[in-house]
């Protein structure tokens, strides 16, 4: 299980193919932890005139740490419920998008082979219903 949480720094560039909500899950679970123990640290180890400028730099790291591999595993997300990567965009539609995609992270992916990849809950030889 710790592997499959780090999976998505491996295959950071790898748009190709899917992922399943498991994966999904547990990276943004590791996200959390990293965020809020980066915030307690910050608090903890900042004299309070300093804060501000101290607790700038976390979203910069944030984005330069989780940006990419987020990115692509968001995409090979979409791909598991059959649906092209350029949906990640409705992620940026104000209001509804964090939602929006929120959502469509969550749908469960679809039984068998699809147009981006096999399943990667199981191998499947032929046809659902032989």
């Amino acid at each position: 299980m710790l592997a499959l949480m780090f999976q998505p720094f491996r295959r950071a560039f790898d748009f190709r193919g899917r992922a399943r909500r498991k994966e999904w899950a547990l990276f943004v679970l590791l996200q959390m932890v990293v965020v809020i123990g980066a915030l307690v640290l910050g608090i903890r180890l900042l004299p309070d005139e300093n804060m501000g400028d101290g607790l700038l730099g976390l979203p910069l790291a944030y984005v330069a740490v989780f940006g990419l591999p987020m990115l692509a595993l968001q995409v090979r997300r979409l791909h598991d419920s059959d649906k092209s990567g350029w949906w990640v965009l409705v992620s940026l539609v104000p209001y509804i998008g964090l939602g929006m995609i929120l959502w469509l992270m969550l749908l469960p992916g679809s039984w068998g082979p699809n147009r981006f990849a096999d399943d990667p809950r199981r191998s499947w030889e032929g046809d659902l219903f032989e």
